[in-house]
């Protein structure tokens, strides 16, 4: 048996629907409207009532439970195993992060990857910045940000696979998507310069390429530190 859910027929806006219909459900558990080890509604019953589709509301349920909030028993139904926890997965955990703790993490992230990438790097890693580089050029040139950002990400990626350290990778590949949001506000404002990003993005390549981990470092930092300055300039 579950829980009567008549308060739950608003239905969920139809903007980001999974992370709403996550949200959604994360606060009636914290409630206590849906009680640990009480059955959820049917499918179709939760479909109508937060007017979703059956993929939306898979792929929720789908997080949820791997957070340990619920439970799916295949035959059977999904069932609530806690009211909150401090699981939350990474990508939610982004999804409601300020830009500045964002960055701060990144910050240590790429810290890590460059001296890394500068003591580990082989010549398919450097071919592989070289050629993001080049296509980032272009891109600037031309005035296309979304290939800008598609070359600047990957550029960042090719040093973070140059790390070789696979956990670290894919640490920094959760990041993109928060960071191409951040970073594409930048690129489309006008009042925003970007001029250094050129010569910090080269002299990283430069000091990884001559495996000197303390000038790769140092100019992460430095190029950070400069992004860091113009996000704070956009409106709120």
């Amino acid at each position: 048996m579950y829980e009567d859910t008549r308060r739950m027929k608003t239905p969920v806006q139809r903007q980001n629907l999974t992370a709403q219909v996550i949200q959604h459900f994360q606060e009636r558990l914290a409630l206590g409207e849906f009680p640990v080890g009480t059955k959820l509604p049917p499918e179709s019953e939760l479909m109508n009532q937060l007017g979703v589709g059956r993929s939306t509301l898979r792929e929720a349920v789908r997080v949820l439970a791997h957070s340990g909030l619920l439970e799916v028993r295949q035959g059977d139904g999904t069932y609530v195993r806690a009211r909150t926890t401090t699981a939350e997965s990474l990508e939610l955990r982004l999804q409601r992060a300020a830009i500045r703790e964002v960055y701060e993490v990144r910050r240590l992230l790429e810290l890590e990857m460059a001296g890394l990438a500068a003591q580990r790097r082989d010549e398919q890693d450097l071919a592989r910045m070289q050629e993001q580089l080049h296509l980032r050029r272009l891109a600037r040139a031309a005035g296309d940000d979304r290939a800008f950002l598609d070359a600047d990400v990957a550029f960042h990626l090719a040093v973070a696979t140059a790390s070789k350290n696979a956990v670290l990778a894919d640490l920094y590949q959760t990041f993109t998507t928060q960071l191409r949001l951040a970073l594409n506000k930048l690129v489309a404002d006008p009042d925003i310069q970007c001029g250094n990003q050129a010569l910090h993005h080269h002299q990283l390549f430069e000091a990884i390429a001559a495996q000197d981990v303390a000038a790769a470092q140092s100019w992460t930092a430095q190029y950070l530190e400069s992004i860091m300055g113009q996000l704070e300039q956009l409106p709120s």
